[in-house]
């Protein structure tokens, strides 16, 4: 397994930890047709696809990738998820990694990019462990979209901070985990 995918591999780890429910039931194909379908389809056809499998926290490889790239399929869905399959960038995972295991910092030293075109579900835009609406987390629906982290949460400065689906807009602003949303029709 290449250093690119070891990365994605130990951030997605992360990730089933904190996502014990994904579902076991879906068959390898049905899994991988749900993780590339957060991705263009140029990059989809060469990624790597990560499976969570939960309770145990070990990652399982469903297929290798050549590009760099690791798709990991939606969790079930439920009353907030529809689908959220996601599509990230070694460095994305390390961010993703960094914020789930409770660094105070992400510790990336470049841009990282993350798709999530098919996604269909519920977040709040103001606290990550919200998992359901509350007065003042700004729920919202998040639809297709592209994620990029800044290895500067400085770098956002400027930039709209409330959810929209007109333009771009920083997620969990004034946190060292702030990123840029990038909604796509």
């Amino acid at each position: 397994m290449s250093r690119k995918v070891m990365a994605g591999a130990l951030a997605a780890t992360i990730l089933a930890a904190l996502c014990p429910s994904i579902s076991m039931a879906q068959s390898k194909a049905e899994k991988i047709a749900s993780a590339l379908s957060a991705a263009p389809p140029a990059i989809a056809a060469h990624a790597a696809v990560m499976d969570l499998p939960g309770k145990d926290g070990k990652m399982v490889m469903l297929r290798e990738g050549t590009n760099g790239w690791t798709c990991i399929p939606s969790e079930p869905k439920s009353k907030y998820i529809v689908n959220n399959s996601m599509c990230g960038d070694q460095t994305f995972f390390t961010f993703v990694g960094g914020l789930m295991s409770g660094k105070p910092a992400p510790g990336i030293k470049q841009v990282g990019y993350s798709y999530m075109l098919s996604a269909d579900d519920w977040e709040s835009n103001t606290d990550v462990s919200s998992k359901a609406p509350t007065a003042n987390n700004q729920w919202h629906k998040v639809g297709s979209h592209v994620m990029i982290a800044y290895p500067d949460p400085k770098m956002l400065q400027g930039i709209p901070t409330r959810p929209s689906k007109n333009g771009a807009y920083v997620m969990w602003a004034g946190t060292p985990y702030a990123h840029v949303m990038f909604p796509v029709k």
